[in-house]
């Protein structure tokens, strides 16, 4: 079931960005997702910037 009072309290903020650090250390303070899914976006995170590092070589 749908409710539409869940996405009218709900607000994007284009800043909040589960891929950036910053974001991810207010989303676990906020308790809004947990060490661990912070530890994998983390991991995520990484593995990009690794990628993007060799296909530069």
């Amino acid at each position: 079931m749908y409710d539409e009072d869940v996405e009218e309290d709900y607000e994007f903020d284009e800043d909040t960005n589960v891929y950036q650090e910053e974001s991810r250390d207010d989303l676990v303070d906020d308790d809004e997702i947990s060490s661990e899914e912070e530890a994998f976006m983390k991991g995520y995170e990484d593995d990009i910037e690794d990628t993007n590092e060799s296909s530069e070589q």
